[in-house]
């Protein structure tokens, strides 16, 4: 749709956003006389005369959701002004307001009441106006189209000297949720906890809010990722959660919000963290020099023994290491004399289950 702002009749008709974006209107000529398309007279008792004037309107994104409600408001803004009017037709969908200064015809035409109320330059709002989307998408790419007209009149009950804007602007209905999650996952990493989630298509979204609990009851917010907005393809997040001071399991669950405020939640999904229990506390020095051995902190939740692999960079093990620990702080070394330099990672294994991975490099 072009974007470019043309003149009409000596006025400017712009149209400005809020919160949710509403795409720039049609840019017609206003003929005195001329109606909102197929529903009222519009404001043809009122003549177009020379002023900068705007409409601004906010409430109806770009995309909008089957069955959703959205609220909407109509500010008409001139600098000479006293009486204010509009009108606005859909053509699908249903109109419905709360405010004692509009009417309506039937339930997709929307306009100020008998006497159009009085109030002083430079604007006047129409608000608590309320439109819910039709229960399934338009034929013909599911496209709706919003027209209205509105004058600003100098209230001295003559035609002359009023002023009057008309335009259009158009939102698409999809039947989809905000946001089709594909999957959410979590895995531990040392003593990190890595949400990873995957959506397959993204509508009107804003963002995500990570929750965690203790109890899969009460959930708290520990994170929020900005989403990609409107995409029809796959999209990939994380979040990582630094889990070093809990223990047991842990649940988290993933909530998308759109634009407008309407939220989902993902299935629950959980982890058992003991990391506060057994883990490496430091690792020194790191780098290594050629032939000098590895030093470590180790804290356990109990008296055990303890595997220490070392593994290189193509996945083979080239040390493993059995040191029997106490409950408590351990001061372990790990001999790495007959390792060449290169990069490897260190895997601490304590009950048959791998609690810990740390990168280690020998120079």
């Amino acid at each position: 749709m072009n974007k470019s702002l043309v003149t009409i009749i000596s006025a400017i008709l712009l149209i400005a956003v809020g919160s949710s974006a509403i795409n720039a209107p049609e840019r017609v000529s206003y003929n005195n006389g001329s109606s909102v398309t197929g529903y009222s007279g519009g404001c043809s008792c009122h003549s177009s005369g020379g002023t900068n004037g705007s409409i601004t309107i906010t409430g109806i994104p770009d995309t909008v959701i089957v069955n959703q409600k959205y609220v909407l408001s109509l500010v008409i803004t001139d600098a000479v002004a006293k009486r204010w009017g509009f009108d606005m037709a859909v053509p699908s969908g249903k109109i419905t307001s709360t405010n004692p200064n509009v009417a309506l015809t039937g339930s997709r035409n929307i306009h100020h009441g008998t006497t159009a109320p009085l109030g002083p330059a430079p604007s006047y709002t129409f608000d608590s106006i309320f439109w819910t989307a039709p229960a399934s998408p338009p034929t013909g790419g599911g496209s709706v189209k919003f027209s209205y007209a509105a004058n600003a009149a100098n209230g001295d009950g003559l035609v002359g000297g009023d002023h009057t804007y008309k335009g259009s602007f158009t939102t698409h209905v999809v039947a989809v949720t905000p946001v089709k999650l594909q999957s959410f996952d979590a895995s531990v990493s040392g003593s990190k906890v890595k949400l990873s989630w995957l959506t397959s298509t993204e509508v009107n979204a804003d963002y995500f809010e990570i929750e965690r609990s203790i109890n899969q009851r009460d959930f708290a917010a520990i994170g929020k990722i900005t989403a990609n907005g409107n995409v029809a393809s796959a999209k990939s997040y994380s979040f990582i959660d630094d889990a070093g001071k809990l223990s047991g399991t842990i649940f988290y669950r993933l909530k998308s919000v759109d634009k407008s405020g309407t939220f989902t939640y993902s299935s629950i999904v959980s982890k058992e963290i003991n990391l506060s229990a057994k883990y490496i506390t430091k690792l020194y020095p790191n780098p290594l020099k050629l032939g000098q051995d590895i030093r470590l902190n180790y804290q356990s939740d109990k008296t055990t023994a303890v595997n220490f692999h070392l593994v290189n960079m193509q996945g083979k093990k080239v040390s493993s290491t059995n040191i029997n620990v106490t409950t408590g702080s351990n001061t372990l070394s790990l001999s790495s004399s007959k390792l060449p330099a290169g990069a490897y990672h260190l895997s601490v294994v304590s009950d048959n289950t791998i609690v810990q991975t740390v990168p280690v490099v020998i120079e």
